[in-house]
């Protein structure tokens, strides 16, 4: 029978007799767990905190220090030891790549270099020393001293056209320093050996599991008196002094500032303001000078750490991971 356009109300007896399937019950649903809801909840978090990060650090990276518009001094901080690596604000590549920007922005018109570092070794230090020599010769470079500027950071210093420093300052610790270790009698009493295999009979010099022979003690002191003589003579080209009078002050000690000032190691007594003000008339800026800083701070770093900080007493978040987890510089 044609049952198109039937009325769905009447339906025949037969139909209407037989029983219908009860309707599906919905399987029930499985609860999450607390640890699950930590983990959801922090993973969520931690990606809604990234892409807010890489938004901010594009705006900031494409225009830090666009904020001064008009004639300006760049600062760039010196202040861990100095050592290559990648890591701080003592790393020639860091430091260098500032110099790099600086000299290629058109705004800056002098360079400050803000230095609190005890130096480091010696062919990190030699690095941006040569690089502030060349800076100084496109545009005036001034050093502000906080707490130490001594050793590699000295060697740095006194590259640039004048250093200001505090009266307390720690300055110069002209000097070149090896320790070599010696673990021999340490290792012999808990009952350690080692086996050392070279080709090369020096190819094992400075190892700490024996002490130096008389050879060896020769050649390093050789090398640190030709280090000494550089030393030496880049203070003396830096600062105008003769390499003479620099060698008379080549002690290793480090003075005062006050000190430093009366033995022409620095120029002038003051703080960090007094500073941008002598770059600001070094570089010929008329006003106030802009301050611009090519270092990046990831402003949402504070965040990273309360959310490590509350993920680490949560039971279901690995503490190892957390630990080995490294944040963005």
């Amino acid at each position: 029978m044609d049952t198109y356009g039937q009325d769905p109300g009447t339906q025949p007896a037969s139909a209407a007799a037989q029983p219908q399937p009860a309707p599906a019950q919905p399987a029930p649903r499985k609860r999450m767990s607390a640890g699950a809801k930590w983990a959801l909840g922090l993973g969520a978090a931690f990606v809604l905190l990234v892409l807010g990060s890489c938004v901010i650090s594009a705006v900031m990276l494409g225009g830090s220090g666009d904020l001064a518009m008009g004639d300006s001094i760049a600062v760039i901080h010196i202040s861990d030891t100095i050592q290559g690596g990648g890591f701080g604000s003592g790393d020639p590549e860091y430091v260098l790549d500032q110099l790099d920007q600086a000299l290629a922005d058109t705004r800056v018109k002098s360079i400050l270099l803000r230095i609190d570092s005890p130096g480091g070794t010696v062919a990190a230090s030699q690095e941006i020393m040569l690089g502030v020599r060349r800076a100084r010769e496109m545009k005036p470079v001034v050093t502000s001293v906080g707490d130490v500027c001594a050793s590699g950071a000295y060697m740095v210093a006194s590259q640039s056209d004048e250093i200001i420093v505090s009266p307390g300052s720690t300055v110069g610790s002209i000097g070149v320093i090896i320790s070599v270790a010696n673990i021999e009698e340490l290792l012999s009493k808990v009952g350690v050996e080692f086996t050392t295999l070279t080709q090369g009979e020096f190819k094992d010099a400075g190892s700490m599991y024996r002490s130096l022979t008389a050879t060896e003690t020769a050649m390093l002191n050789e090398q640190m008196s030709l280090i000494q003589d550089q030393f030496v003579a880049d203070v003396a080209t830096g600062r105008g002094m003769s390499e003479a009078d620099v060698r008379e002050l080549a002690t290793g000690w480090a003075w005062l500032g006050s000190e430093a000032l009366d033995l022409g190691l620095v120029d002038s007594i003051g703080n960090y303001n007094d500073a941008v003000d002598r770059a600001a008339e070094l570089g010929g800026i008329q006003g106030e000078p802009g301050i611009v800083s090519y270092e990046y701070v990831d402003p949402l770093a504070g965040f990273y750490r309360s959310l490590l900080g509350v993920a680490s007493g949560a039971g279901d978040i690995d503490a190892g991971t957390l630990e080995r987890m490294q944040l963005p510089r």
